[in-house]
């Protein structure tokens, strides 16, 4: 598995991802009525590429034969918008090295903490990556009530 920015051919796999990954992964944590909620949350490929493509930092991961299978994005502010894998990598590595990977780019920048809105796994996945709960988020996605968590990490500076 291997990691790299956002191309233009990513944009269909990274739909797909967005939407299996909703429907077959977050159900575990996830009410029926929910997930088709947050499916139809759900990007065109052009919609994706014009996300992709507005400033924000897009990394896919790949595997051996460059399909992505997972991707995670940070904006200029620090905001983690998207960690998404394909089901068949769950509980693999890939979010967490994927994760690592836009650590590693936020440091970088010089970022002073990143933050996020996650969903129930992503929230088990960044509390091991030492992110903090700030707050739980209720809200509705067109009518259907579901929360999420306001989650941040301050970020060290090497010395």
């Amino acid at each position: 598995m291997n990691y790299r920015a956002y191309r233009r051919e990513d944009a269909a796999a990274i739909a797909t991802i967005f939407t299996r990954s909703v429907v077959e992964v977050a159900c575990q944590d996830y009410s029926a009525a929910q997930i088709n909620a947050w499916a139809l949350c759900a990007l065109s490929p052009e919609q994706v590429h014009a996300q992709c493509t507005d400033g924000r930092t897009v990394m896919v991961a790949v595997d051996h034969v460059e399909k992505p299978i997972a991707y995670g994005d940070l904006e200029a502010d620090g905001h983690i918008d998207h960690l998404y894998c394909s089901p068949e990598v769950v509980g693999m590595g890939v979010a967490s090295a994927l994760y690592d990977e836009l650590e590693t780019i936020a440091c970088a920048r010089g970022f002073d903490r990143i933050y996020t809105e996650a969903s129930e796994a992503a929230r088990r996945l960044l509390s091991r990556k030492g992110f903090v709960v700030t707050a739980e988020r209720d809200f509705e996605i067109d009518g259907v009530p579901i929360h999420n968590y306001a989650m941040e990490k301050v970020l060290t500076k090497a010395l």
